[in-house]
């Protein structure tokens, strides 16, 4: 075993309970010596990239919160609109407020469900609007609990139409 001529204390840094307002407030302190030099070496490079990632003013609880950059479930990919029709629109709270819900409960009959959400879909669906494609849009709202939890674990781009979504379900 190797001795070391310094103490051990002179390597150990003091605990920081309140580490991220310590990280904020270096932050804000200009650096002491940018580089200067156009070839770095890896060590640069990879100090670099930790500076990069030191920078992010995000706390710990932001970090690890869920991303929400993208709420469609990655399983529903949209068609194209039909020519004389629009995929551009906006989901009124009016039709998510008629839109029924189905629980996936055994008693309840999934058919009659579709039937009763393509009848609201199709009596709310605007003129220049595509029909499918709000009703892809429009489904996530009627699903609860359990099956809502389904349809965000299927496989990236396994609905492509609203068929699919109907053979899906």
């Amino acid at each position: 075993m190797t001795r070391c001529s310094e103490p051990v204390r002179a390597h150990i840094l003091e605990f920081d309970d309140d580490f991220e307002r310590t990280l904020r407030r270096k932050r804000k302190q200009p650096e002491p010596n940018p580089p200067s030099s156009s070839s770095k070496s890896e060590f640069e490079e990879e100090e670099e990239g930790e500076q990069d990632i030191a920078m992010d003013n995000r706390t710990i609880k932001e970090l690890s919160a869920p991303r929400l950059d993208n709420v469609v479930p990655i399983c529903i990919q949209y068609p194209r609109a039909a020519p004389d029709k629009t995929d551009e629109f906006e989901l009124k709270s009016s039709l998510l407020h008629h839109i029924p819900n189905y629980h996936g409960l055994s008693m309840k009959d999934l058919n009659k469900h579709l039937k009763e959400f393509e009848v609201v879909c199709s009596s709310m669906t605007p003129i220049n609007v595509d029909g499918n494609i709000l009703k892809m849009k429009a489904f996530p709202f009627s699903l609860v609990e359990k099956v809502k939890d389904w349809l965000y674990e299927l496989a990236p781009g396994t609905i492509t139409s609203w068929e699919s979504m109907m053979i899906g379900a």
